[in-house]
């Protein structure tokens, strides 16, 4: 395997992982108040979006080659980094 196979094997594990805390913040709109749960939902949608966003670099990603991959890449580390952030936020704020 080369670095780039692994590079993108390590970016699909890291979309797997922040999908499932995506999905267990979901499971804890139940537990709190209706006003926390409508802002709680407002924050997953944000947090959708930018995984779409994420999941597009990825998939670009994979596709790309020669001198579009260092641009691609770049790309898709930026939006790895705003998901991350965004994450963190929500989770640290609904714990």
């Amino acid at each position: 395997m080369d670095k780039k196979e692994d590079y993108l094997k390590k970016l699909e594990a890291q979309l797997k992982e922040w999908k499932a805390k995506i999905d267990t913040l979901e499971t804890k709109t139940s537990m709190v108040s209706a006003e926390a749960r409508a802002e709680l939902m407002r924050e997953i949608e944000g947090l959708r979006s930018k995984k779409a966003v994420y999941k597009e670099k990825w998939s670009e990603l994979q596709k790309a080659g020669g001198e579009a991959w260092d641009t691609t890449k770049e790309g898709v580390e930026k939006a790895a980094g705003e998901l991350k952030q965004a994450l963190d936020k929500v989770v640290a704020r609904f714990k």
